[in-house]
């Protein structure tokens, strides 16, 4: 694993920033990250360092999506559905000494 200085942004209405010191290993990212509870978790983003390219020396940028099943109520309210949605993220890393 080598130490890197990460950003990563969660695209969309409500956009969110991570950033900080993190891990990767020869296809993932791992970050840091407190849960909604309070709890701190090691977030992995899987195979997303295949989608970074090299634009200077020991500096990394890309685009990765995750797909994730969510549950949505009904219109009628009858119960609820699943359905698949995209989310995307703006990943920026650099290798740390």
């Amino acid at each position: 694993m080598k130490k890197v200085v990460f950003s990563v942004i969660k695209a969309g209405k409500n956009e969110k920033r991570m950033s900080g010191v993190g891990y990767i290993t020869e296809t993932d990212l791992l970050i840091p990250a407190i849960s909604q509870k309070g709890k701190p978790y090691i977030r992995v983003f899987e195979d997303c360092i295949k989608c970074c390219s090299n634009k200077i020396h020991d500096e990394y940028k890309g685009t990765f999506y995750e797909i994730r099943e969510v549950e949505f109520e009904t219109r009628n309210g009858s119960g609820y559905e699943t359905r698949e949605i995209e989310i995307t993220y703006y990943i920026w890393f650099k290798l740390a000494d």
